[in-house]
């Protein structure tokens, strides 16, 4: 992304470009607060130019000075985005928005309606930045501090400003920024209805990566074994062979010959070594991050420094998720950084695992770095453990990723809280606060999962609430002092009531977009109607305003969305005009405690109704991308369960095997010298085991990526795994023909795991049909005849987990029917869309 002029000044900084692969939320929440730091400037500037034309009064250079500190907290948390610490410029945003709001409505209170909506902005924007504990902590310190706001500007009397300005500078004020504080609030609500639907799609995008690349992964180790180890056993097979055969024709040659032999044999151990170091490395495993880092530092090409403050041990999808991410940067600085370069990585715990890769090398534009499959790996990776990857990079100037791991993630697997994070008590306390208030609207609703119904309904209700009481009150104060603004009023209260009552008839009949569509409209007509008969009732109008776009932002389309933000910031402009410039009924006439008394309610329950939308809105976001989080997670968990199993099977077998037969042919060799017939046997035992760990790599690649499968299909390849099953297993096939190789694959060992799943548990007289079809898409049915077992039981397993998971992240489906004594059968379908687009 290119900057220019101002706009580079305010976001660059540094002149770097932060990336954040898949879902750029840094560049969003950077985004909004310029905003809000340009909204800020123009109103230091309005009140500036005020100062100097109309009334030269100390206290416009006042406000005008803490509209200055503000744009300094919003300059100071557009710095801490670029130092990748989101949360801490999310809290400085807040803290600037509530402090400066609370002391200009001290100074000014007829900047309450003005800024009760600013109150609200920081917790809209948390809602995609931070976690639950964290989000009801701002929730509660947004409903202390909005009631601090109104009570300050109900009941402070400030310093008369209101008298010397004019009225026409005061309504002009208004009538700009409540819509401009609208249009902000709607821009968050728009970012997070974006983020629900981008989230999902690019976990959805992400959990497809992850099995391509570990499909990539299978194809590259078996590629590995096949035309390394393998060729060099069967060379070596081959000289051990020749040696025997030269015991009896020239027993002089098969000296030299066994001592290649035993140099290949080492060089084959040695090969075989390093490819099992590369797919688990055992000091990972023995002795944790740190040590592994340091190992695969000392082999890099280039120098590479590892740095390490307060790391300790952490689960194993922690550290090897960590450990490839660097070993993947260090791999790419090797290759594109330059013969110069050095590296430097840091590791660090402190409120979280992070860490720090920096290369000295020439760097890339950043439109390049989205571009590498490297680079998405990494982040596909440390985003399925709950992490985050930013690169910052520019032509020159090296590169530098820094990845973030947060103790919420720690402690979900398992790590235990070290030591207390500062400030836990107040966000405690805080936590406590709107638990309370959540806890007791929910009540209001009945259930804490309603339905979207429901909260319209709510919603309606807590008008026609406020309406009967407001109705009430003005019939009962019409007996006594015959007032006609309190029979108007009382009749805008039944009329209220009246298209309340009927508005709730309809909706639980209609669509949900529909029904959000009429209490939208209820909602805005009732606000206006509101504020042109009380004026003073602005800022709780204002909240209401915006209640309908913050409803939305969960269950409306992208189109319609749109719609109800604009008719969001009409309706903020037409209370703004009518709390500016109607007349009223004369309620302001009423005693001031009862006008004061009346909007701190008011305001405090439309706050209240505001920030229980954000939540549910952050709810949403949260459980709409979990189960897809989850199975990320759980893909790239077996996928290293995998590597672990590799590793271990290729040290305890083909290695063990090399190492004993690489001690034979030395042996033999002295035996060629001293005593030649002592060496024949040797040298059958070393060709028996050379025999032997051909053939264990040969299954273990099969059993890693079949070569079958690339070169003959879906079909052959499973045609050749039911004939080594150890239950009898028929295969029948319709129609079928090429697939992609992500489908194919997929397919595979989804089959596979299925069979091997019935071979430890269907029994020993079980037997097995697999039958693939082409309809509407690729499908396949798996039946055992074993003895079943219960529904629920079954969905427990990692096997039919994986096979879930694999399916869904190729847009598949797999659905499963079983019973005691029943067998099991699964149908799985892709349909064919999938595989069209996957070529």
């Amino acid at each position: 992304m290119e900057r220019r002029g101002a706009r580079r000044v305010l976001t660059g900084l540094r002149g770097h470009e932060i990336i954040e692969i898949g879902a750029p939320e840094w560049e969003r929440l950077r985004t909004y607060i310029q905003a809000d730091l340009i909204g800020v400037v123009v109103a230091a500037v309005w009140i500036a130019a005020l100062w100097v034309g109309v009334r030269r009064e100390g206290w416009l250079l006042v406000i005008v000075a803490l509209l200055l500190t503000m744009a300094a907290f919003l300059l100071r948390a557009i710095h801490l985005i670029h130092s990748y610490r989101r949360f801490a410029a999310v809290v400085v945003f807040a803290l600037s928005n509530w402090i400066v709001a609370v002391a200009v409505t001290s100074v000014v209170p007829f900047a309450l309606a003005t800024l009760t909506l600013a109150v609200l902005l920081p917790v809209l924007v948390a809602v995609q930045h931070m976690n639950h504990e964290r989000l009801s902590a701002m929730l509660g310190a947004t409903m202390l501090v909005g009631t601090v706001l109104v009570v300050v500007g109900s009941l402070t009397p400030g310093v008369g400003l209101e008298r010397l300005v004019p009225k026409s500078v005061a309504d002009a004020l208004a009538i700009v920024f409540i819509p401009f504080i609208t249009i902000l609030v709607s821009l968050a609500a728009w970012q997070n209805h974006g983020m629900l639907v981008a989230r999902a799609e690019a976990l959805r995008e992400s959990r497809a990566r992850l099995v391509a690349a570990a499909d990539r992964e299978r194809c590259q180790i078996e590629r590995n074994l096949h035309e390394g180890a393998q060729q060099r056993l069967a060379a070596a097979a081959e000289q051990a062979r020749q040696a025997r055969c030269l015991l009896d024709d020239d027993p002089g040659q098969a000296g030299p010959l066994l001592s290649r032999l035993s140099d290949d044999l080492q060089e084959a151990s040695a090969e075989l070594r390093g490819l099992a170091h590369g797919i688990y490395p055992p000091q990972l495993g023995q002795y944790g991050l740190e040590t592994a880092l340091r190992a695969a530092a000392q082999h890099a090409p280039i120098p590479t420094q590892v740095h390490a403050t307060g790391v300790g041990r952490y689960p194993p999808e922690i550290e090897i998720n960590i450990y490839f991410c660097l070993l993947e940067a260090l791999r790419n600085a090797v290759k594109h950084a330059g013969e110069r370069a050095t590296a430097v990585i840091t590791l660090l715990d402190r409120n979280g695992l992070s860490f720090d890769f920096r290369d000295t090398g020439a760097g890339c534009h950043p439109d390049v770095v989205h571009t590498g499959t490297g680079m998405i790996n990494m982040n596909d990776r440390l985003g399925a453990i709950g992490g985050t990857l930013h690169i910052d990079t520019r032509p020159g100037g090296g590169l530098r990723l820094h990845g973030h791991l947060p103790r919420s993630a720690l402690e979900s697997a398992g790590v235990e809280r070290s030591r207390q994070e500062r400030g836990g008590a107040l966000r405690d306390a805080l936590h406590a606060v709107w638990h309370l208030i959540a806890r007791l609207y929910t009540s209001l609703q009945r259930s804490t999962h309603p339905h979207p119904h429901q909260y319209i309904v709510t919603g309606l209700w807590a008008i026609m609430g406020v309406a009967l009481g407001a109705g009430a009150v003005a019939t009962a104060a019409f007996t006594g002092v015959h007032k006609l603004w309190l029979l108007a009023l009382a009749a805008g209260c039944v009329t209220v009531i009246l298209l309340v009552m009927a508005a709730l008839r309809v909706v639980k009949r209609h669509r949900i977009d529909h029904a959000i569509g009429l209490s939208a409209g209820i909602t805005w007509g009732y606000a206006l109607t509101l504020t042109a008969l009380i004026p003073a009732a602005l800022p709780y109008a204002t909240l209401v305003c915006v209640s309908p776009v913050l409803l939305s932002v969960a269950f409306l389309p992208r189109r319609r969305f749109k719609v109800v933000m604009a008719c969001t910031v009409a309706a903020a402009v037409a209370v703004t005009l009518a709390g500016r410039l109607a007349p009223g009924a004369g309620f302001e006439n009423a005693p001031g405690w009862l006008v004061a008394t009346v909007v701190i309610a008011l305001v405090v329950l439309g706050l209240t109704r505001a920030s229980y939308l954000a939540w549910h809105n952050h709810v949403l976001l949260v459980a709409r991308a979990e189960a897809l989080q989850e199975s990320r997670a759980r893909l790239v968990a077996a996928a290293d369960r995998e590597r672990r199993q590799i590793e271990r099977n290729l040290h305890d077998g083909a290695q063990q095997r090399l190492v004993a037969a690489a001690v034979q042919s030395r042996v033999a060799q002295r035996l060629m010298e001293s005593d030649p017939a002592q060496a024949v046997p040797v040298l059958g035992q070393l060709s028996r085991d050379l025999s032997e760990a051909q053939a264990e790599l040969r299954d273990l690649a099969h059993g890693i990526y079949p070569p079958q499968l690339a070169e003959s299909g879906l079909e052959a390849a499973l045609r050749a795994a039911a004939q080594h099953a150890p239950i009898p297993t028929e295969v029948r096939a319709t129609d079928l023909g090429r697939y992609p190789p992500e489908i194919e694959i997929n397919i595979y060992f989804c089959l596979l795991e299925a069979l091997q799943n019935a071979s430890k548990h269907a029994g020993e007289q079980a037997a097995v049909t697999i039958d693939l079809r082409e309809r509407d898409g690729l499908c396949f049915d798996f039946a055992d005849t074993g003895i079943g077992c219960h529904p629920a039981l079954i969905r427990t397993g990692h096997g039919i987990t994986n096979m879930y998971d694999r399916l869904g992240a190729i847009g598949g489906s797999l659905t499963i029917e079983t019973s005691p004594g029943a067998g099991l059968r699964l149908n799985g379908h892709i349909p064919a869309s999938a595989y069209r687009d996957a070529g």
